[in-house]
């Protein structure tokens, strides 16, 4: 028996000690989860917990009654610039793959003049730069949301490397400026680092990267310029391998200063005076002579003829071309803010900035200002949010926080402060104190509907009035449509705003912001109904109607209108003048029930020339009330796999 027994107590200690081991590993892999699920969360929140709230800048074209020229002083002399180059850094990390004296030496062979080393987060300097410019590019996002940084006074740290909401890239943009002379936004194109919704929303950059070797970021710079943010043009290789022949000396920027001493370059930049080129071309290629403003003609010459010039104007539309020609002419018209030059010459494209109407000196738009109660609510909010997160993460601070939810309400709270972000969020509504009497809406007005696909509810929707503010000199309302809802695998969030004039009865600005399962779209039109005009962010100016009204503002102008049962009306007012005209026909009147209550309606049926629900073989109805607010109570529209409908529900917002 004792034999046995000794036997036995050997393998029940090791049965132990594997089970012990086994718990600790357990242990020890729930840690490291933890630990990487902490940093995880904290880089994706606590970010957050800085960045404030913005009041963004409603853009508006360039105005004022004379002709700012950037070129109007500029003299013989330019220097050959690189801004945008990498060495080895980072213990060879980064992408860069030669020294920076390597780099440079490369450079002086091409004929450069100055020789920019923007490495990432580092200012880089070689040996032998008498006339050192300190660079860096800023940014380590994984969608590459870059700045490069000139005459950078000290280096700032932060990004948000996963994700970037627009205030976020405000943000940063503030805190670059205030650590350096001149910020550049760099290749928006990749990754979508920037929108071109985006890069005309913020402010607070000096210039923008119009080309490098990667792509060419034109319809970026037009949508900034068409929205009046006068921010010049550079051009930059942003090279990483000097041996690759497609990285180096391809785009560059010709400065105008007789020296290459850092102050006089940046004095340059600040100024708009120099050009982009991009080709491999040197000793043939044409440089820019003069540009000369006489009343609103701008002639444009070059040293020798080039093979082809076109001058462009807001949108990117193309105004005037001329071919082996050493000038180019043309007279500004009164729809045009801007005017620009691209030239073609031995093979190589010079990009010139433009010459814009300004009654002086051109500054790019100041960082916007902050809404202070936003901002406290939102950073609180964001803060509560990463301690929640880590409650559940961490059993110890999950128990005390059980504890303090107890004493104070904690639970309480968090929701209160998430509700008061949503609400501090919104526009606040002001009292309207022009808009004519007869209007059946007002500031204020919201309501908001059931969504359903034939009978199975798929969403809400919301229905609101803001306002007034001030678009180009015209008081507005801001009429804004929202639908959120969908099927598994397959949501919809879209978002529809109208800038309409409540005075003159028309539309001047129109978004929309659709998110449709894997599909996202973003489009913002600008209406100059003074000119007929419409100009589509990140496409030429088009002809427009008189009295542009969209898809937003048409249904609310339909409220204006007296609506007798047997009429058939027809308007020339939509904003795409080939889907003119739009008919209204109103059917008849009903009483209907939806869950806001009974009401009696008029039955309404429009007709617009488009592929939507409202195209001439659809099928869609529109119930407004019976009385002279024609609240909309009800819509349904019959499509070809099933019909959509929404219904007025009770809402304590609903006025």
């Amino acid at each position: 028996m004792n034999a046995n027994a000794d036997t036995d107590h050997p393998a029940g200690a090791t049965q132990g000690a594997t089970s012990r081991l086994s718990r600790r590993v357990a242990s020890g892999a729930l840690a490291i989860l933890r630990g990487v699920g902490i940093f995880a969360l904290s880089v994706l929140l606590l970010p957050y917990v800085v960045v404030p709230v913005y009041m963004f800048h409603t853009p508006a074209p360039f105005s004022g009654a004379a002709l700012f020229n950037p070129y109007a002083d500029i003299g013989p002399v330019w220097q050959r610039a690189n801004f945008h180059a990498h060495s080895r850094a980072w213990a060879g990390l980064t992408s860069g793959k030669q020294s920076p004296d390597d780099v440079r030496a490369a450079y002086l062979a091409r004929g450069y003049d100055v020789i920019g080393i923007s490495n990432y987060h580092q200012i880089t300097h070689a040996t032998g730069d008498t006339a050192f410019l300190p660079i860096y590019e800023h940014g380590f996002s994984i969608r590459k949301s870059h700045q490069l940084i000139i005459g950078a006074r000290r280096i700032v740290g932060l990004d948000f490397p996963l994700w970037q909401t627009s205030q976020a890239k405000q943000y940063l943009l503030a805190r670059l400026r205030d650590s350096a002379a001149l910020t550049a936004i760099v290749h928006p194109y990749m990754r979508t680092g920037y929108t071109m919704a985006q890069l005309a929303q913020l402010s607070g950059y000096d210039l923008l990267e119009v080309r490098s070797h990667w792509a060419d970021a034109s319809a970026w710079w037009d949508v900034v310029l068409s929205d009046g943010n006068p921010i010049w043009a550079i051009g930059d290789d942003d090279m990483h391998d000097i041996r690759n022949p497609r990285e180096i000396g391809v785009v560059w920027t010709e400065v105008n200063t007789s020296t290459a001493e850092p102050a006089a370059v940046m004095s340059a930049l600040r100024h708009g005076r120099m050009y982009v080129v991009a080709g491999t071309a040197v000793d043939s290629l044409a440089h820019l002579e003069s540009v000369v403003v006489h009343g609103d003609t701008i002639t444009t010459r070059f040293d020798r003829a080039v093979d082809s010039a076109r001058v462009l104007v807001d949108g990117g539309l193309v105004r005037a071309t001329s071919a082996a020609a050493r000038e180019i002419s043309y007279v500004l018209s009164p729809i045009d803010h801007y005017a620009r030059v691209v030239a073609r010459s031995a093979g190589s494209t010079l990009i010139l900035n433009p010459v814009i109407r300004s009654a002086g000196q051109p500054v790019p738009f100041a960082v916007p200002p902050q809404r202070s109660l936003a901002t406290i609510v939102t950073r609180l909010s964001a803060l509560m949010i990463w301690l929640c997160a880590l409650a559940l993460l961490l059993p110890s601070l999950r128990r005390r926080t059980t504890r303090a939810r107890r004493l104070v309400g904690f639970g309480r709270a968090s929701r209160a402060a998430l509700i008061a972000v949503g609400l501090v969020m919104t526009p606040m509504a002001t009292p309207a104190q022009s808009l004519a009497p007869r209007l059946p809406f007002r500031t204020g007005e919201h309501h908001e509907y059931d969504v359903k696909f034939g009978v199975i509810g798929v969403g809400s929707g919301s229905l609101s009035v803001s306002g007034p503010e001030m678009l180009r000199g015209r008081e507005v309302l801001r009429l804004k449509y929202e639908i959120r809802g969908g099927i598994p695998f397959f949501r919809v969030h879209d978002i529809m705003e109208s800038w309409f004039d409540t005075k003159h009865m028309l539309s001047m600005r129109f978004t929309q912001e659709l998110n449709e399962g894997p599909k996202h779209y973003s489009r913002y039109y600008d209406f100059y109904p003074d000119e007929s005009v419409v100009l589509e962010r990140g496409k030429p100016r088009a002809p427009s109607v008189a009295q542009p009204l969209d898809d937003a503002s048409f249904i609310f102008f339909v409220r204006t209108l007296a609506l007798e049962v047997g009429q058939t009306m027809s308007f020339t007012r939509y904003f795409r003048p080939n889907a003119n005209p739009v008919t209204i026909q109103v059917l008849r009147k009903e009483s209907i029930t939806v869950p806001a209550g009974t009401f009696n309606t008029v039955v309404v049926k429009p007709t617009i020339r488009t592929n939507g629900i409202f195209s001439e073989g659809g099928q869609a109805e529109l119930w407004f009330s019976d009385d002279s607010a024609h609240t909309l109570v009800q819509m349904k529209a019959k499509l070809s796999f099933g019909s959509i409908n929404l219904y007025l529900r009770p809402s304590p917002r609903r006025r």
